[in-house]
């Protein structure tokens, strides 16, 4: 093998090790900030959500300043701007916003702090789901053999019904890292059993090494369950990883399972005058068993590797 492809490989296995490693070089990312998607607000306002069971709007943005109203969680407001005052809650270092709502027939304003509005709802039916960012800390991580800090959110969601009375509620805490811009939607629950729908939701980056992650909850009318979770991740030609799930009534699916195709491709060498690359791909599925409760992985199976060339 040539220095120069030794050392291409050498440097693309750098790059990996540091695209799994979460690493964030000396610089403070206030990724919280990003989740909400009226942190750009057009001339007309953003419609949102209010997420927590109960927040104050304020005269001011600071919360020294008067008291004007109460909001609990359910209210539609309107998002009217973003301020310069900033608050820090659990974690969470969020600007005040000035909005607009509707209370007994009259039109009011007032400042809000932004950590009480939901990132993002979604309704089918008669139920509107919300999902909203309850902290953000840092903790130690292992992996493997080194060691880093892990910038981790607590991430709630929640059912709500037409009369904005909390159904049912569940968290979890997930490391996003630059996973930064949030989406979610409710879908049907393609056979699953004793599900009615499904609520998804989604952190993305907008670069290269950046995971798209989609953490997944069954929707009995009642609670929601906890399903299988999934993410996606490329770069630039250099790498990707895949995954996809199969429902028991999408083509493909098998009754009570929950099935996930995963697929990586990762560059590993280069033809010596450079005119294509050498590719390995390997693709796995497992098979989880869904009671109508929870799911369990109960088999795994892989495919041989294969070398593929990609010319540029």
């Amino acid at each position: 093998m040539s220095l120069w492809i030794f050392f291409i490989l050498f440097m693309k296995k750098i790059i990996l090790f540091l695209l799994f490693s979460n690493f964030v070089f000396s610089q403070d990312i206030t990724t919280e900030n990003y989740f909400w998607e009226f942190n750009y607000i057009n001339e007309n306002g953003i419609e949102a959500v209010i997420g927590a069971k109960n927040c104050y709007v304020r005269q001011d943005s600071t919360s020294n300043s008067q008291l004007l109203d109460s909001l609990q969680i359910g209210t539609k407001i309107k998002v009217l701007k973003n301020t310069e005052e900033y608050l820090n809650i659990k974690g969470l270092n969020l600007s005040w916003v000035e909005i607009e709502y509707h209370k007994n027939n009259q039109v009011k304003t007032g400042f809000l702090w932004k950590g009480f509005i939901a990132v993002g709802s979604s309704t089918k039916g008669n139920t509107t789901f919300l999902t909203t960012i309850d902290s953000k800390y840092s903790k130690k991580v292992k992996q493997n053999d080194y060691e880093y800090d892990g910038e981790f959110c607590r991430i709630s969601v929640k059912a709500i019904n037409s009369e904005n009375q909390i159904i049912n509620e569940k968290s979890i805490s997930k490391e996003l890292s630059e996973s930064i811009y949030f989406q979610n939607s409710a879908i049907k629950s393609w056979g699953l059993k004793e599900v009615s729908d499904v609520y998804r939701i989604s952190f993305s980056g907008q670069a290269c090494g950046i995971p798209t992650y989609h953490f997944y909850f069954g929707w009995n009318g009642k609670e929601f369950l906890l399903l299988p979770e999934k993410y996606d991740v490329g770069d630039a030609g250099v790498y990707y990883h895949t995954e996809e799930f199969i429902f028991p009534k999408e083509k493909g699916g098998q009754t009570d399972m929950i099935i996930k195709n995963i697929e990586e491709d990762e560059e590993v060498s280069e033809a010596k005058d450079g005119s294509y690359t050498i590719h390995e791909v390997k693709k796995s599925t497992e098979y989880y068993s869904w009671d109508g409760k929870t799911f369990k992985l109960i088999k795994t199976t892989k495919q041989k590797p294969k070398l593929i060339d990609v010319k540029y």
